[in-house]
């Protein structure tokens, strides 16, 4: 019964470097095939911390981030880096529910939550229509002109 009461064996364990290096290259990657037209560079402690924060809630996550580096390595040993990311990011049958094979796996709880990450940290703006943007949200649901921080372009 004792067993019962110890904490779970991995819950601290993290991702090796070899892995993080791989996870990076990866949310690189998903900047540039998006044409995510924000400054990826300043996100890489978000992007830590998000997946240190997934872990902890969701211990098997070192093996997600283990699966979405070996299944990125085997598609660039087949088709080189490119065509690699893209068949990660495209590949229809990745999109199979539940995730059963490596690669669906790697892009729904891997690749497609760093997308969303992206798209939090500032990412949206590149798609267009951010109003109001030093909250992210464009104000209280009411009709008429917003009474504060109106919307203005700022020359490029």
């Amino acid at each position: 019964m004792e067993a019962l009461h110890h904490p779970y064996p991995y819950q601290e364990e993290l991702p090796t470097q070899q892995t993080m290096d791989a996870m990076w290259r990866l949310f690189l990657a998903i900047g540039e095939f998006w044409e995510i037209d924000a400054d990826i560079e300043a996100m890489s402690s978000n992007l830590v911390v998000f997946m240190s924060n997934r872990i902890q809630v969701n211990p098997t996550y070192v093996a997600e981030y283990a699966n979405a580096e070996e299944v990125i390595d085997e598609l660039i040993s087949e088709l080189g880096e490119a065509e690699a990311y893209k068949k990660l990011f495209t590949d229809p049958s990745a999109n199979i529910s539940p995730p059963t094979t490596k690669l669906a796996r790697a892009r729904q709880l891997v690749s497609n939550e760093f997308v969303a990450l992206q798209l939090a940290l500032g990412g949206f703006k590149t798609f267009g229509g951010a109003k109001n943007y030093l909250g992210y949200i464009s104000g209280a649901n009411i009709e008429g002109d917003t009474p504060y921080r109106t919307y203005t372009k700022e020359p490029k």
